[in-house]
């Protein structure tokens, strides 16, 4: 895959998300029946933006890289209000386009890879063993901006299945002291140390 595929099939997967996202938290909050107010600040003028009773549309996105010698990244933030498209930036390492975009690993169960932290030597060809990616978050916020959305970068463990399928490992579901890590929303168990 070149480099321009694999920033196309970022923009893609990040427009997905944006969508669903805004889709999930309409139903979630059952905004067909009862739409949140416009926001009290609204610094674009796209209407649609600040209109919580329908779904806006989600242009595709368009994605620059660059590359960094710092630690790579993706930098992300849309707004519906401006009308714009969504606009990706991706930091990436020297490596980025020959071990990340060249071998297809630029997405991964619909998340974009900004950099392949460590291997798993022990299949041929190697595959990624944790990755840093991005969490996309999309939501509706009566306060500032309605309807938006942004990325949140993390480190996450690849999972393989006997089959060979990807699935990335959040860090709240990592192992904690050798028993599962909590589940998202699940009570947590606090054990004291005797004094």
């Amino acid at each position: 895959m070149k480099v321009g595929q694999a920033r196309e099939l970022i923009g893609q997967a990040v427009t997905d998300a944006v969508r669903s996202g805004f889709a999930n938290w309409f139903k979630t909050m059952d905004y067909a029946t009862h739409p949140a107010p416009p926001p009290q600040f609204r610094a674009g003028r796209e209407r649609a933006g600040h209109d919580a009773s329908r779904v806006p549309e989600v242009p595709a996105a368009r994605v620059e890289s660059r590359i960094t010698d710092g630690e790579p990244g993706m930098f992300f933030t849309y707004k519906a209000e401006y009308g714009t498209e969504p606009l990706i930036q991706l930091s990436v390492s020297r490596t980025w386009a020959r071990q990340v975009a060249a071998t297809g690993w630029a997405v991964v169960e619909g998340l974009p890879v900004v950099d392949v932290l460590e291997w798993d030597h022990s299949v041929a060809p190697a595959r990624p063993a944790r990755v840093r990616t991005a969490l996309i978050y999309a939501d509706y916020d009566a306060g500032m901006h309605g309807w938006r959305a942004h990325a949140d970068n993390q480190t996450c463990r690849v999972a393989w299945s006997r089959q060979g399928s990807a699935s990335l490992v959040m860090p709240w579901d990592e192992p904690v002291g050798g028993r599962p890590g909590p589940r998202l929303g699940e009570p947590v168990t606090v054990e004291r140390a005797h004094q």
